[in-house]
């Protein structure tokens, strides 16, 4: 049964629990500087205010929102493959019903002439060159105006294309569902040839941030590195002692590591070829689909769950987006906002806002809130089901007072003339 307490009885509770709590609020120190996010944006480039930095929790006191842009709110389709930011800043969208090019108001649809069908992959060159792996209609090289278009009438292993990398050479590697060719400067086109990978289907290439080689991995398991025309060394997840291996991600700031992604839903770290890797749990993905590097963190998606690797190698799962399935990869732009691609829903960003979740960070039940109240850096809550104090760091602070409260209806939550101490009415 409900308590029927008076605003005296209650005012007189609150002059013994007072003190202890505003000890405890004020001595809380606050949350840690944004070092982390001013260090990885030197490193990348990015502007350290966007969706990425709010998500991983580096930017104090940010929240940040999740809009999803499919056939029913200005994007001309609602599946898409692939998405990358472009230097010149337009956002580009590689879908099964062609490629689509966004300047943060309009989303436009490029003509599907020239070999721009659809859209498997995407990649921006080291001359600004946009490369769009299709799906069954080889490579387009878009330059400015120009569009170069390159197919099995070429030589390439297969029309349907899957990855894209280039070298500190700008030679130009292309994994296809059948094996893996190259481009040199003057685009002639050469094929690579080795017995471990022939008619190996790419599904990832990523150069070491060296430029000296390139990693891939194969949809068998098979990682591998290319330098030049040749195929250096290849391994299974048995060779390294490992699950099945679904993708990979060199290391931007380490030359020579690499993180892996297994089809048990672990990443591991380490140099590539070596047996002794760290390893991450990131359940509760099953299977690691994609990862990518952004905001000074190290992000993981399966087709249906996201989230980040923080800096205790922990993973940290995004809550509460709008994208339940499908996910094919994600990126970033460069103010550091994050977007998700879905073969099933389109196209997502996320970006850093001025409101927080708090009842999310706290960690609290939802339910409705009838009033709070600031008082000495403390957050007082009341709600149907009694009183909750949070810390300046959002932390709960448990005490007989809000022991006393609970399951009291609070209505009201106020200070006494003096502000020497708060007051709190609940259902009278």
């Amino acid at each position: 049964m409900k308590k029927k307490t008076t605003y005296r009885t209650v005012l007189s509770l609150m002059s013994f629990f007072v003190l202890c709590t505003v000890m405890l609020c004020t001595s809380i120190p606050a949350l840690a500087s944004n070092k982390g996010s001013r260090e990885a944006d030197a490193m990348t480039g990015e502007s350290a205010f966007g969706g990425g930095y709010a998500v991983s929790g580096q930017l104090k006191g940010v929240g940040y929102s999740a809009k999803l842009y499919d056939a029913s709110n200005g994007l001309p389709t609602s599946d898409a493959n692939y998405i990358i930011g472009s230097s010149d800043g337009y956002i580009w969208i590689g879908g099964y019903s062609g490629i689509i090019r966004y300047d943060g108001a309009v989303f436009e649809r490029l003509d599907t002439s020239e070999g721009l069908t659809s859209g498997r992959c995407l990649m921006e060159d080291s001359k600004n060159r946009m490369w769009v792996a299709t799906n069954d209609n080889g490579v387009v090289m878009i330059d400015g105006a120009k569009r170069t278009h390159i197919t099995y009438k070429e030589g390439l292993p297969s029309s349907s294309v899957r990855a894209f990398a280039e070298d500190s050479d700008g030679l130009i590697y292309i994994g296809t569902t059948a094996g893996l060719s190259y481009l040199d400067d003057e685009l002639k086109l050469t094929n690579i040839y080795d017995v471990r990978i022939n008619n190996e289907r790419i599904l990832r290439l990523d150069p070491d941030p060296s430029g000296d080689f390139v990693y891939g991995v194969t949809r068998n398991g098979n990682i591998f590195t290319l330098k030049g025309e040749k195929v250096i060394d290849v391994y299974s997840g048995d060779d390294l002692g490992i699950e099945k291996i679904s993708t990979i991600l060199a290391d931007p700031y380490h030359e020579g590591r690499i993180y892996i992604g297994t089809e048990a839903g672990k990443v591991y770290y380490g140099d590539f070829g070596s047996k002794d890797l760290k390893r991450v749990n990131v359940a509760p993905i099953d299977k690691v689909q994609w990862l990518c590097h952004a905001c000074g963190r190290v992000w993981v998606a399966s087709s249906s769950v996201a989230g980040y690797i923080d800096t205790n190698d922990h993973f940290v799962q995004l809550e509460n987006i709008p994208v339940e399935s499908g996910i094919e990869m994600m990126s970033s732009d460069y103010q550091g906002n994050i977007w998700f691609s879905s073969s099933t829903q389109g196209i997502m960003k996320v970006v850093a806002n001025n409101f927080q979740n708090i009842t999310e960070i706290a960690g609290l039940d939802e339910e409705v809130v009838n009033v709070t109240y600031r008082y000495n850096g403390c957050l007082y809550i009341g709600t149907d089901e009694g009183l909750s104090i949070l810390d300046n760091s959002y932390t709960k602070v448990n005490n007989a007072l809000t022991r006393y409260l609970k399951g009291s209806r609070i209505r009201c939550i106020s200070s006494d003339n003096e502000g020497s101490h708060p007051a709190v009415i609940d259902e009278i």
